[in-house]
């Protein structure tokens, strides 16, 4: 999450509903509030009522199996990216067969594939998906591929509500440096739809940006009460100088 070049991570906990605003103007200023119900996501149990699209970054896949499958099921469009492609048929390769079962096929995969065999690439490429190639070295795989999502949304008139990418927050610290930036260049740029949401999970957390405004985050009771639940709020690039929030353990502001 960020806000003024904040960036956070919320996974298990908090209270129902966590509030966050600038404290540096009065009453009179016209603030935005952005509502965010994270159960939708975690809970993997309103996916029928939410039109998003999924991406596989190149980092292995750790989450429940059948958590994945569902939320891959379930997404109006499911893309992999570059060595994203690699993690995922190995995640397939490793599922028991119960729940290989009417796994749909990605998409749209793109890259510029140094990080994906010619094997695997055009194994899916037989299975009908669609590969595009995207070979400009002034981005990283990850911002190409929402540009990609974007022509391919716009193309079959879909609006997606979020964009849930999938990946690790660990690892390389020039990935993680660089999916941040990502995340800055949607709203920046207008890679996605502006009404878009994208956000980066990984198996222990859930990672969005807080833009100026009020902030209300949702979080469903079971995951609140978790032991190992943890937040934070995290600025990125610039001085955060004026943050409040309600319903934390420890309150900013």
């Amino acid at each position: 999450m960020a806000t003024n070049g904040v960036k956070g991570e919320m996974v298990r906990r908090f209270s129902n509903s966590l509030c966050i605003q600038p404290s540096s103007c009065g009453s009179a200023c016209a603030v935005k509030c952005w509502k965010w119900d994270v159960n939708q996501i975690i809970m993997n149990r309103t996916l029928n009522n939410m039109m998003y699209g999924i991406l596989i970054l190149n980092r292995p896949i750790p989450q429940n199996p059948a958590f994945m499958k569902r939320l891959w099921n379930k997404a109006a469009v499911r893309m992999t990216v570059d060595g994203g492609t690699r993690q995922w048929d190995k995640f397939l390769g490793g599922l028991p067969d119960d729940l290989k079962k009417n796994i749909k096929d990605p998409d749209l995969i793109s890259g510029d594939f140094d990080s994906i065999t010619d094997e695997i690439l055009e194994k899916y490429k037989n299975k009908g998906c669609k590969i595009i190639h995207t070979p400009d070295q002034n981005y990283t795989d990850f911002t190409k591929a929402l540009i990609e999502l974007n022509i391919h949304t716009k193309l079959a008139g879909l609006e997606l509500s979020h964009v849930i990418a999938v990946g690790q927050t660990s690892g390389r610290l020039d990935q993680i440096i660089a999916n941040i930036q990502t995340l800055y260049l949607v709203k920046e740029r207008f890679l996605l739809n502006p009404k878009t949401n994208v956000f980066l999970m990984s198996d222990d957390s859930i990672s969005w940006l807080l833009y100026p405004g009020d902030h209300v985050i949702y979080v469903p009771e079971e995951t609140r009460q978790h032991k190992r639940a943890w937040c934070s709020l995290v600025p990125i690039g610039e001085t955060c100088q004026y943050v409040t929030s309600t319903g934390l353990k420890w309150n900013l502001g």
